[in-house]
């Protein structure tokens, strides 16, 4: 009777162990699991943090080391779902791509760090981030946007902040107007906080607006009344100023005298500025002592060292464009392999899932079977052939196993094989962002080898000392400018479509006047509504215009001495006609004799051949040039 009572427990008790140890396994793996999650939470914080740390530090000696940490930073403070610590890390990378010169991904973070900041509801914080996406639209070009959030920032700060904060606000937007050309409304601005620093005794932001003032001078050419307020803002900034302070007042003082012809002031002045720059040594405070030191030496005659200096600055900003390529390739290159294994990562984790579900299953099989052989062990000989029946399952089970065994391991093998192809995959690819990066970059060296070309005809010039020379060096000046200027004006537009035709022409228009003197005596009106051309249309139509402006400020202002010039753009039918016009002396003579007079009528000739158009010279009042061109309908000609 007890022998009866026993057998009912042992198999209870056999069955309750077998089935409670992956009950308990799984306690123990959600416990585990727990616990892990937030342990990773709170490290991804500190990382973060840490990171944060790292960037500051490097920020302005090695900003491309500070844009890594930065980066790690953001995926961190991500992981961690702490919104201030992500805050602090899109600040940290928003800098970090201004001082490398990711201006575009610049505005995208400061964008970022606005919204989130919006979120947090700190108006301090909003205020000093719409600074910096106010600096962010500025470096990209949108200086109406700039201004405008320059303005909201100055909006956040006035009634939550006092002293130190507003006075930085209001410099912060003077600059912005001044990005903008707007002189007078920031000459404006900036006297009238420099009356109300005089009023409170406030001797270091008298010097800093002096300073800005002097900048707002500068900028307009004035450069005898800049001088009087850089001076006074040295005073004040070479006693308490920062380092960073002193070299900029020093660079100022050097720019304006070497606009004023004072030579020995402006290298007196940099030699400063270059005792200060060991202590402020910034990728933009090294491009800019390069800068001035190479226009003191053109202005002194020192043409080698000139052309050595032009030639460290065009290997600064080589080495700077191909830092910003390799980051840009290489952040472009981790987001697709990341991509590619975590989709590789997610089949890999469903195929483990469906077989660890039939392994799952099979086990508990193999328990359930266990239990029957126990019962079959006690019941021998009345469960003979039930016993035979488990055992033939249970070697069917065994080859079971074995067969999802070997699929899996050839399933994994698969994996590898698709993640090592996927890998040579990502090597070969090239997204259009990095081609049309590439293909902005050209450009821009194209544009800096024709600076240089430009300053080697420069100093040609002034060594020549026959006067036929150096004008024919001097026209030669004009049309490599006039093509500096399409590569230019290509590699700016680049992410914007085709550009603005007109800003193009009267950028073309007053590079001319300043280089003959002319821009105070001669008016030019642009009249168009077209969008920028290709840039095989652009560049023989930007040196036509070059031709006939020059052609008109050297000979039919001559006597007159002022004057208006016409130029207007405009749809003809299936065409586009150019009409030039001034009201000068005029050609005085009629088309066949205009044809002889000049090799740049000549070339406008050649150039409208090429535009596959046809160019008039008009009679009447002053000089009036018609071309028609359609560089749309079959493909242009080549100038011979």
């Amino acid at each position: 009777m007890h022998e009866r009572r026993s057998l009912p427990l042992l198999l209870v008790s056999a069955f309750a162990v077998l089935f409670a140890i992956p009950w308990n396994a799984n306690a123990t793996a959600v416990q585990d699991s727990s616990r892990s999650a937030i342990e990773g939470t709170v490290s991804a914080n500190q990382r973060a943090q840490a990171l944060i740390s790292s960037a500051n530090r490097v920020m302005d000696s090695e900003p491309v080391e500070a844009h890594r940490h930065a980066t790690a930073a953001l995926a961190f403070a991500e992981r961690s779902g702490d919104p201030l610590v992500e805050h602090k890390a899109l600040v940290a990378l928003a800098q970090a791509e201004e001082r490398v010169g990711l201006f575009s991904d610049h505005m995208k973070t400061a964008l970022r760090a606005v919204q989130l900041a919006q979120k947090l509801g700190d108006p301090k914080v909003i205020a000093l981030d719409l600074r910096e996406l106010s600096e962010a639209y500025r470096l990209n070009a949108m200086s109406d946007k700039a201004v405008e959030e320059a303005r909201n920032a100055l909006a956040m700060t006035l009634p939550t902040q006092t002293g130190t904060a507003v006075d930085e606000a209001h410099r912060f937007l003077i600059n912005a107007l001044l990005s903008n050309g707007a002189y007078a409304e920031a000459h404006s601005d900036a006297e009238r906080c420099l009356q109300k620093a005089r009023e409170r005794g406030d001797v270091m932001e008298e010097a800093r607006l002096c300073r800005s003032i002097g900048a707002i001078l500068m900028a307009q050419r004035k450069y005898s009344d800049a001088h009087i307020y850089l001076v006074r803002a040295e005073s004040g900034l070479q006693q308490a100023g920062t380092a960073a302070e002193q070299f900029e007042i020093q660079g100022d003082l050097a720019e304006c005298s070497l606009g004023m012809g004072r030579n020995k002031e402006a290298a007196t002045a940099l030699q400063l500025a270059g005792s200060t720059l060991r202590t402020t040594d910034t990728w933009n405070n090294r491009f800019r002592y390069l800068d001035l030191q190479y226009q003191l030496a053109l202005a002194q005659g020192r043409w080698e060292e000139a052309l050595g200096h032009l030639k460290r600055i065009k290997d600064r900003s080589d080495s700077v464009n191909i830092a910003r390529l390799d980051m840009q390739m290489a952040r472009l290159q981790m987001s697709y392999q990341l991509d590619r294994k975590e989709k590789a990562n997610s089949d890999l984790r469903t195929e483990n899932a469906r077989s660890a579900e039939i392994i799952a299953g099979e086990q508990l099989n193999n328990r359930m079977l266990l239990g029957m052989l126990i019962l079959l062990s006690v019941l021998a000989v009345a469960l003979f052939f039930t016993s035979r029946h488990g055992l033939r399952m249970a070697r069917r089970m065994a080859l079971k196993n074995a067969v999802i065994k070997k699929q899996h391991d050839q399933i994994h093998a698969k994996n590898l094989e698709l993640q090592r192809q996927n890998l040579r995959l990502a090597e070969t690819l090239m997204s259009e962002e990095e081609k049309e990066m590439m293909i902005k970059e050209i450009h821009h060296r194209v544009k800096n080898n024709l600076q240089v070309v430009d300053s080697l005809l420069q100093i040609q010039c002034i060594d020549s000392d026959e006067p036929a020379v150096g004008k024919v060096l001097r026209e030669a000046q004009g049309r490599i400018r006039s093509m500096a200027l399409v590569h230019e004006h290509i590699y700016r537009n680049a992410d914007n479509g085709r550009g603005d035709l007109r800003h193009h022409i009267e950028q073309l228009v007053r590079n001319i006047l300043v280089a003959h003197g002319a821009h105070d005596r001669i008016s030019v009106s642009v009249e168009t509504t077209l969008p920028s051309f290709h840039a095989d249309t652009l560049m023989p139509l930007t040196l036509v215009v070059n031709e006939l402006f020059t052609n008109a400020v050297k000979y039919a202002f001559h006597e007159k001495g002022t004057g208006r010039v016409t130029i207007v753009v405009r749809p003809a039918g299936d065409a586009y006609e150019l009409l030039f016009s001034d009201d000068g002396a005029g050609m005085g003579m009629d088309e066949g004799l205009v044809r002889e007079r000049s090799f740049g009528l000549e070339l406008v000739r050649m150039l409208a051949e090429q535009l596959n158009g046809e160019v008039r010279f008009l009679k009447g009042h002053g000089t009036t040039v018609c071309l028609t061109f359609a560089p749309d309908k079959v493909p242009l000609r080549v100038a011979s």
